[in-house]
């Protein structure tokens, strides 16, 4: 049997890492709290971590472009350079916002010190691994060898891009109305500045699918997949859609916390093409016992 383990974050909670949303939040408190207008960073003792990515997308760009535009058209002093200076000052506190939520996430994330995390596991040498995590505690803990390790979205000990962000899809206005006229207005490019941060810090899933095509293929011999320490959240679906795809005929293994998360763990599986019967859901104290005998 060669198993594939398709790691989140709960992998890291689970061996007493401090990786939680909670603690990012209190990493990066001053720098989220400028930005609450914007956003709804709401942080319960809790959340998983996609709760964070999720609230990327609920950012209010509408609020953003009004606490910024003091341009009067009514005013007799209002001139025409007054948009495009709204613009530039939009696309440069834009700018600025996202390089600040990326700024103190790498920096977060640097700090963690994995060297103290628990050995809970047992791997075996032709055991493969996707992880969404940032840090090394399969190599740092396990030994794993690099090869055997896909950071899907980067990690943070070799300086890689460190890829976060939402799934939403904001409704855009059609560039002609209903009798075909434009719908431009003299703010339209002002707007669009205002947007920036909304689409700068969608996770591009679909881009980081293509450049890792060439793995998921090389997986068709895996039998097994162990999902350890993932919300299944719909952000990241895609990914779990296209193992399905490599690997249809392989038994799954996924872990949960309670009787919810075993429900909701078991259909998005089944949503992403995973077939009913080679689904099987257990708890984490339940997970060597399966991985070592196959059942609970």
């Amino acid at each position: 049997m060669t198993r594939l383990y398709v790691i989140g974050n709960g992998f890291d909670l689970w061996h007493g890492l401090p990786t939680s949303y909670r603690q990012f939040y209190e990493f990066a408190r001053d720098a989220l709290d400028e930005l609450a207008n914007y956003y709804s960073f709401e942080v319960a003792d809790v959340g998983p971590w996609c709760d964070f990515e999720n609230s990327l997308g609920l950012f209010n760009w509408n609020e953003f472009f009004d606490a910024h535009n003091h341009v009067d058209v009514d005013s007799e002093s209002f001139r025409p350079s007054q948009v495009y200076g709204l613009e530039d000052g939009l696309a440069e506190k834009g700018e600025h916002h996202v390089e600040a939520i990326r700024d103190c996430f790498g920096d977060w994330v640097m700090r963690i010190d994995v060297s103290n995390a628990s050995q809970i596991l047992k791997f075996k040498e032709s055991d493969q691994f996707i992880t969404f995590n940032y840090t090394s505690t399969l190599q740092s803990n396990y030994g794993i060898d690099d090869g055997r390790v896909l950071h899907i979205h980067g990690r943070a000990e070799t300086s890689d891009e460190l890829i976060f962000g939402h799934g939403e899809v904001m409704d855009e206005e059609p560039e002609l109305d209903e009798n075909g006229d434009s719908n431009r207005t003299m703010f339209s490019d002002a707007e669009v500045a205002a947007k920036y941060p909304f689409n700068a810090l969608k996770k591009p899933v679909n881009d980081v699918l293509d450049r890792n095509i060439g793995f998921f293929r090389s997986l068709a011999h895996i039998s097994e997949v162990v999902v350890i320490g993932h919300s299944l959240n719909k952000i990241d679906l895609p990914y779990f859609r296209k193992l399905a795809q490599v690997v249809p005929n392989a038994k799954w293994v996924v872990c949960c916390y309670d009787a919810e998360e075993r429900k909701h763990h078991f259909e998005e599986l089944v949503e992403c093409g995973v077939l009913r019967e080679f689904i099987n859901v257990c708890t984490y104290s339940e997970l060597e016992s399966w991985l070592h005998h196959g059942r609970t």
